[in-house]
């Protein structure tokens, strides 16, 4: 299965960064820091060189800020460790070609793609981690490239 993140950068739930770096058992002050980093930029909207107001961010991670990807990738681990979480279960098949490696998925950017056993419970099993996912973190899949 190939699934295409719809706004990645964009719809990343602040929190679910935080609870992923708490998780990761980082520092509270580097936490504190990073959650600075996010959280506390305000956006101005200019309009034919003249600004027209401004506004808080309320989720999201800014593309061309050098920390973006790096927590991007820290919260696409949580999705890596649900899949692995997957495998686990009773009835769950590889796919015949990553069985040895124990391969579920690759990632590139906002693009993932699944491999599996194209059984009916072994996707369930798949698909209920990636709605998992997708209910904390904000990031769903764009159905319309997936």
């Amino acid at each position: 299965m190939k699934i295409d993140l719809k706004k990645a950068y964009d719809s990343v739930f602040w929190e679910v960064v935080q609870e992923i770096l708490d998780g990761l058992h980082f520092p509270s002050l580097f936490i504190t820091w990073i959650m600075a980093c996010i959280t506390t930029p305000t956006f101005t909207i200019q309009l034919n060189g003249r600004d027209h107001g401004s506004f808080k961010g309320k989720r999201g991670l800014r593309q061309g800020d050098p920390l973006s990807p790096l927590l991007f990738v820290l919260v696409m681990e949580y999705l890596s460790r649900l899949f692995q979480r997957a495998t686990t279960k009773p009835g769950f098949k590889f796919h015949p070609q990553c069985r040895i490696n124990k391969m579920v998925h690759m990632m590139f950017a906002d693009d993932l793609i699944v491999f599996s056993a194209a059984d009916r419970l072994t996707v369930h099993e798949l698909m209920l981690a990636f709605e998992k996912f997708s209910k904390c973190s904000g990031l769903k899949a764009n159905k319309d490239k997936s």
